[in-house]
């Protein structure tokens, strides 16, 4: 990103000579003393003295002055008065050596204000008009950031036009080809690259990389004359949208079959935009050529209800990546659901807390929105069929730094089953003898002497009553706990959330009111960066996921570099969820089913180990492979995949 490579900035600047203005030693004095803070860190005291030195009548340090100067503010993420500062240089020094190293601060100030347009202009300027070889890559580095991920296609389209120099072309250029070349934009796209190579007909920097998308499109549209093609039918937002990377991993799977595949097969890509209207013509235009056999989209639930007759009508397969909706897919044989949903995912984390953990006393802890007491229904009810009802439901508000209601509701309702206790000061003398070699150190020398009740957890683990019964240990169960007395007897808590934000509320609450548990969620809880920042409170949480990643994977390395090859996106679980559905479709192709209706009946029979996840439709048309994860010393673990029947 640009703020990396903006703070990054190396110290271009070096002394002078500047013959206009007159020597001054208290300026050779402060300068020398604002370097020499301002490289220590200490950049509020370097800027004292860089300002004396500024505010002084032009001398040989003015131009270093208001570089370091410009810097410190940049540095202190005084922005607005880092640009002022370059402002006032330019008007001062505009003939300086150095102005285009202050052009291109100007353009990280701009960014980090988010006026990236401004900023675009000023790092254009830099790289067509910097002497410093430095400063034009770093330039060109942060402006290929910005029309990577910050800009709009027209307002690229518009900067390409006030490129001057072949670098800066080139860097627009192919930025804006592996952006909007996956979208409804390539005929901008093949305008673009047409242009920079009418400007610059002589092989050169960026010749061979454009070369190569004009080749790329010159193939793609040979490839929308196939007998055989499949369509996309997404909301694009040409940036960082589920559509927009989702349409990058149905390519990367195109990429990859048709690189070898004897039966060609195209992409039709319609862009909805989110509207329904189009959504229904777009469906209708989709339906009506033939050569299309299936459909990868849409991707919101309501837009996949809204065309699920169509599909049925058309007899044309159309899968959902994304869609999680319960019963999306009931009484719709052409509709397919990649996606687990909402019932799914409640079902295989009750199944596992039973089946997997053993888990007999279990409590809910849920947000109070329609998600959360859905989800939590859907637990409930998997709960009851295994046997295993809910000890305790309670809900708190997503957002909210204070659980301690619903915590003590659930308290109080686990410690009606009973809690174990055990006075180890009035264990008798033969039997602590016995058990002093089995207790934590900390418990040993309260032996006889403390009259203090303690949970018979704390002292003899899993199964204490059963422990401390063989041992011949008195225990009293209580049935009555106060805020802080240790809740152990409690096997797990699932909690769904709304938001992963919560995690750290969450996990020092359960903390703070000492209930010390299993616990469980569903794929909310898969923010790494939370579950990092709050590892002391959760860790060990078990959770399930539509996705994981498998960094060490051959596949997952393959991927990511035909990815790097045509886009700066990362992939991730989107990418993933296109690349494994449009891979799923291909496979049936590459066997054989080249019509509509084989698609459609062979997808219902389909194991496809996927990216993700595994896709299996089965009868009802709706993936339920799930995959269980563990947080665990700082990282997240697959503890495998399951399919709740």
């Amino acid at each position: 990103m640009i703020k990396s490579l903006a703070v990054s900035l190396v110290l271009l600047f070096s002394s002078s000579a500047m013959s206009q203005v007159q020597f001054s030693q208290s300026a050779e004095t402060g300068y020398t003393l604002g370097l020499q803070s301002y490289r220590q860190g200490d950049y509020s005291t370097a800027l004292l003295y860089f300002r004396q030195v500024m505010q002084d009548s032009l001398n040989q340090r003015s131009a270093e002055a208001y570089y370091y100067g410009a810097r410190s503010l940049f540095n202190l993420r005084e922005y607005s008065e880092s640009a002022a500062t370059v402002d006032t240089f330019l008007s001062r020094l505009p003939g300086d050596e150095h102005r285009f190293d202050m052009v291109y601060i100007l353009g990280a100030d701009y960014y980090e204000l988010g006026q990236y347009q401004a900023a675009a202009s000023e790092f254009i300027l830099a790289v067509d008009s910097s002497g410093n070889q430095v400063t034009r890559d770093q330039a060109a580095a942060s402006l290929h950031s910005l029309v990577s991920n910050n800009l709009g296609f027209a307002d690229i389209e518009q900067l390409f036009e006030t490129c001057h120099s072949r670098l800066s072309s080139m860097t627009v250029a192919i930025g804006f080809a592996r952006r909007a070349y996956f979208s409804d934009k390539l005929p901008n796209v093949r305008a673009m690259l047409q242009e920079f190579l009418d400007r610059y007909p002589t092989p050169g920097i960026g010749s061979a990389e454009i070369n190569r998308w004009m080749s790329r499109i010159s193939a793609d549209s040979s490839l929308g004359k196939a007998e055989v093609k499949i369509a996309a039918l997404l909301p694009l937002e040409y940036g960082n949208g589920v559509g927009d990377r989702l349409l990058l991993g149905i390519q990367l799977a195109l990429d990859d079959y048709n690189a070898n595949a004897s039966t060609k097969v195209g992409l039709v890509l319609k862009n909805y935009g989110g509207v329904i209207q189009n959504l229904y013509s777009d469906m209708l235009s989709i339906t009506s050529d033939t050569t299309i056999k299936a459909i990868v989209g849409p991707v919101y639930s309501g837009d996949v209800s809204a065309l699920a007759k169509v599909a049925d009508q058309q007899k044309i397969a159309m899968i959902s990546p994304t869609a999680t909706q319960v019963g999306l897919t009931k009484n719709h044989p052409y509709v397919f659901q990649a996606n687990p949903d909402f019932k799914t995912r409640a079902e295989a984390m009750a199944d596992y807390a039973v089946n997997v953990l053993h888990a007999k006393r279990i409590a809910i802890l849920a947000p109070t929105d329609a998600y959360g007491k859905t989800i939590s229904e859907y637990f409930t009810n998997r709960l009851d069929s295994l046997g295993v009802p809910p000890l305790a439901v309670a809900y708190f508000e997503s957002g909210s730094t204070d659980l301690s209601l619903p915590i003590e509701e659930i308290k109080s309702a686990a410690a009606l089953e009973g809690e174990p206790y055990v006075n180890i000061g009035r264990i008798t003398p033969a039997v602590q003898q016995k058990i002093r070699p089995l207790l934590p150190p900390a418990y040993v020398d309260s032996l006889g002497h403390s009259t203090a009740a303690v949970d018979a957890y704390d002292l003899f683990g899993k199964d204490p009553v059963r422990v401390a019964d063989s041992l011949g240990v008195p225990v009293t169960i209580v049935k009555s706990l106060g805020d802080f007395d240790a809740l152990r007897s409690l096997d797990a808590i699932f909690v769904p959330l709304t938001s992963s934000k919560d995690i750290g509320v969450l996990g020092a609450q359960l903390a703070y009111y000492n209930i010390k548990t299993q616990l469980i969620g569903t794929d909310d809880w898969y923010d790494l960066n939370q579950l990092s920042t709050n590892d002391a409170y959760i860790d060990g949480v078990i959770f399930c996921s539509d996705t994981y990643l498998n960094t060490s994977d051959g596949g997952y390395a393959a991927v990511t570099d035909s990815l790097s090859q045509i886009s700066d996106a990362e992939l991730d679980r989107t990418i993933a969820y296109g690349y494994d559905v449009t891979n799923a479709i291909l496979n049936l192709i590459r066997t054989g089913n080249l019509t509509r209706s084989s698609i459609q009946s062979s997808l219902k029979g389909e194991v496809y180990q996927g990216l993700h996840s595994t896709i299996s439709f089965g009868d009802d048309n709706s993936n339920r492979f799930l995959h269980i994860l563990q947080f665990t010393k700082g990282a997240v673990v697959d503890l495998g995949e399951v399919n709740p029947k």
